[in-house]
């Protein structure tokens, strides 16, 4: 019952910060609690209190393969007006080749956690979806400002941005990372006639995947949480990503199906 009077009681912040501290989340991943400590910090409080670069680096090391923690550090450095570190750290992002923000992970500890709490079924894979939107999409709204931003000015800005933007199309683990990684594209190349061949197709692109995931809304009623879908869905959220995800849960489907892309 701890959760349902959680969720009652709390707003969405607080609740996720409260299930932080259960046991299940102690006991589950040193990078999620870290992430989401820098999360708070970086997001809501918006603390620049000493230990946050602490902890960003730290996030670093732990996951250095990710684009992540290096988004979270040029974010705290164009905050600080540091600007040329920023850009160095945007290189180190555009450079990776992988771009995990946890979304999907946190999604299954927070489903696990509700679970065993006996959380309500009919409201248990929207509440989690819910909560794991919470905060996760503010690193990505900042980053968009900022190379949207430096991009007018700096063509350097710009090819780190557009290199970002295809991390973010081709490896982002949720769709809205996708249509963020075209969105950093876009930006970055509409200001230079000489870019309208690449504008063209990044435009196309998104369109294609767009019309793709339309398409797999219409045929799998639970990508958007009203209901549950299969346990193999969920397994492949977590260790793939959503297109993935979505791709195999497709071929599950009863042939024709007609929404390939």
């Amino acid at each position: 019952m701890v959760a349902i009077l959680i969720a009652s009681q709390l707003d969405s912040q607080k609740t996720l910060d409260t299930l932080y501290t259960l046991e299940s989340f102690l006991q589950h991943s040193n990078i999620l609690l870290l992430d989401q400590a820098i999360k708070n910090k970086l997001f809501v409080k918006q603390n620049p209190e000493p230990e946050l670069p602490i902890l960003i680096e730290k996030l670093k090391r732990l996951d250095h393969h990710n684009g992540l923690p290096f988004t979270y550090s040029t974010i705290y450095h164009a905050r600080k007006n540091n600007l040329l570190i920023a850009f160095e750290e945007l290189n180190k992002i555009a450079k990776k080749n992988m771009y995990n923000d946890f979304y999907w992970k946190r999604f299954s500890t927070l489903l696990n956690t509700l679970q065993e709490a006996s959380y309500p079924k009919e409201h248990l894979y929207t509440a989690s979806v819910k909560f794991s939107h919470n905060i996760v999409f503010q690193p990505y709204k900042e980053l968009m400002n900022l190379c949207n931003e430096q991009s007018k000015s700096s063509v350097a800005w710009k090819n780190s941005c557009i290199q970002v933007g295809k991390l973010l199309e081709h490896k982002g683990t949720i769709f809205f990372a996708n249509m963020v990684g075209f969105a950093l594209q876009r930006e970055a190349l509409k200001h230079d006639i000489d870019d309208a061949a690449a504008l063209k197709k990044v435009m196309v692109d998104r369109e294609i995947l767009n019309h793709w995931r339309v398409n797999a809304l219409k045929n799998l009623d639970f990508i958007e949480a009203q209901k549950k879908g299969p346990d193999s869905y969920y397994n492949d959220l977590v260790q793939f990503g959503e297109r993935k995800a979505v791709e195999n849960a497709i071929k599950l489907l009863p042939k024709p199906y007609k929404g390939e892309h």
